[in-house]
């Protein structure tokens, strides 16, 4: 595109009903993700209602603008970075509206902008929540970033990931045409189920934004649990922690079960939130309980185990179990403290239980002691994980002498996806400066480091070979983005019907170019 045509492409943008920002630290802060940078674009989009987007997108593509939808600005695989100048992000954060709660037919719509925890309270008064609701990030998250990019947390022990608890969408293409899949694009119809004929809403779910813009999702809902409940072991190896998990997973008795290696308790150990933030969850747990003095009773228990275990050397194992009332989830307890029985030592549950009383709490960006992150994941079959451990712990033996010498640790986590996933997750920390994604999302009063390039280069370089373990591994991934190679020795025949299926909703290939590895 001609440069000498920009300022009018924007002027004409500018005079829809949305939101343009063109100051330089806008656009680089919404051209940032939280592990890199990229092109600087011409503007922040950010459309006020989802016609206005209709019109914003087909407006910039036939002016050969590229457009990079950005959710919530979670992401570290460069899921929206903008890779040229002639282009715009799209920021549908004023997209945010619940549209409708169908407390009888069990649904909600939600425009793509709203964040997992204005959802959440959105429903609370109606007993109600979402099956699968929302990652650790909820508060910043957005429904549409996550069924784009694909997301876990919440429930996924229990039903899977974002993309396993979705309806139906509301998708705009290249040229401003809205698609709606779903029995709601029949006239009359209530969108109370995904199937009816062939399944086009599963066609768009953790595309990486690459085959439209999600403005609208519909959403299943379930009655509340009426009792919540916590149980955290110790577990002395790997192979302990991943059987004890997997019979967790198969006896289908939490709804998030997840743990974490010594290394990452370190992290945590000694980098304690503080007195305000500690207080902050103790009240939440107390308020939670229902009855003041069931609250006080918990809130001296949690206050008493305290952050001491975090000392202990293992793996950390922490199951969240729901149930219809308190003899249930009695019941569902000691069944998961009874299969942890088998190599394993309890701890006060005092990591489940922070994590349900304020489960949206602002997730970091940078480590514990202001360092820089960098995590991956991928998701094997249990009878994979052994074997995907063995590769990843040998690959970080390889790199343990370049790791120390310029401050890089590793440590890794695990989570339970449904009955037959593990989802294996090592994170990078190393001490760095910051990126003003980076800036922006740290309240807390943290260490600051000089640049470090020798670390930032190792991390990539050890990133990039994590990737080809996990490839080998057959493992899948959420947040493709474009680290993961999704696209790689695929199907032809499903890359072709992929490609005609993008080249209808994008012939210019213009709405997140590079994306999916596409």
């Amino acid at each position: 595109m001609d440069a000498t045509l920009y300022p009018a492409v924007l002027a004409q943008l500018a005079a829809l009903d949305v939101e343009l920002l063109t100051d330089a630290d806008e656009r680089r802060y919404f051209s940032q993700d939280v592990a890199d940078a990229g092109v600087l674009p011409l503007a922040v989009l950010r459309p006020l209602t989802v016609d206005a987007l209709a019109a914003a997108v087909g407006m910039a593509t036939a002016a050969g603008l590229a457009l990079f939808p950005r959710g919530g600005g979670m992401s570290y695989t460069q899921a929206y970075l903008p890779d040229r100048e002639a282009s715009l992000v799209l920021d549908l954060a004023a997209l945010d509206r619940v549209v409708e709660i169908a407390a009888d037919d069990l649904y909600v719509v939600v425009e793509a902008g709203c964040t997992w925890a204005k959802l959440d309270e959105a429903l609370k008064p109606h007993g109600l929540r979402t099956p699968f609701w929302g990652p650790f990030s909820g508060w910043n998250a957005t429904v549409g970033g996550s069924m784009s990019q694909g997301t876990a947390t919440f429930g996924t022990a229990r039903v899977g990931t974002s993309g396993d608890n979705v309806l139906a969408f509301d998708v705009v293409a290249a040229d401003g045409r809205i698609v709606r899949t779903g029995i709601g694009g029949q006239p009359g119809f209530k969108p109370f189920m995904r199937q009816y004929g062939p399944d086009l809403t599963g066609i768009f779910a953790n595309d990486s934004g690459r085959l439209g813009i999600k403005a609208r999702v519909t959403l299943p809902l379930e009655p509340r649990p009426g009792a919540v409940g916590g149980v955290s072991c110790l577990f002395a190896d790997f192979a302990a922690l991943a059987a004890a998990m997997q019979a967790v997973a198969r006896a289908g008795l939490a709804s998030e079960a997840f743990a974490m290696d010594p290394a990452v308790t370190r992290q945590f150990s000694g980098a304690a939130s503080g007195f305000v933030q500690d207080l902050t969850y103790l009240r939440a747990i107390g308020a939670a309980q229902g009855h003041w003095l069931k609250g006080l009773v918990r809130m001296a228990q949690v206050a008493i185990g305290g952050r001491a275990f975090l000392g202990r050397e293992g793996y950390h194992f922490h199951v969240v179990a729901e149930a219809d009332d308190e003899a249930a989830l009695r019941r569902k307890l000691a069944r998961v403290r009874a299969l942890c029985d088998v190599g394993g030592v309890e701890l006060p549950p005092t990591v489940p239980q922070m994590v349900r009383a304020v489960p949206f709490a602002p997730l970091p960006v940078l480590s514990p002691s202001g360092g820089r992150m960098l995590p991956l994941h991928g998701i094997v079959p249990w009878s994979g994980a052994a074997a995907l451990d063995k590769a990843m712990t040998a690959l970080i033996a390889r790199h343990q002498a370049d790791c120390a010498a310029v401050g890089l640790s590793i440590g890794t986590s695990f989570f339970g996806v449904a009955r037959s996933g593990l989802l294996y997750e090592p994170v990078l920390y190393w001490p760095d400066d910051r990126l003003l994604s980076h800036e922006r999302r740290t309240t807390t009063d943290l260490p600051r480091h000089p640049a470090n390039p020798a670390a930032a280069a190792l991390a990539k370089l050890v990133g990039a070979e994590m990737v080809e373990v996990f490839h080998a591994a057959g493992a899948t991934h959420l947040q493709i983005g474009r680290v993961y190679p999704w696209a790689r020795g695929r199907d032809a025949g499903a890359m072709d019907l992929l490609q005609a299926i993008k080249h209808e909703m994008d012939p210019h290939d213009l709405i997140n170019p590079g994306a999916l590895g596409l």
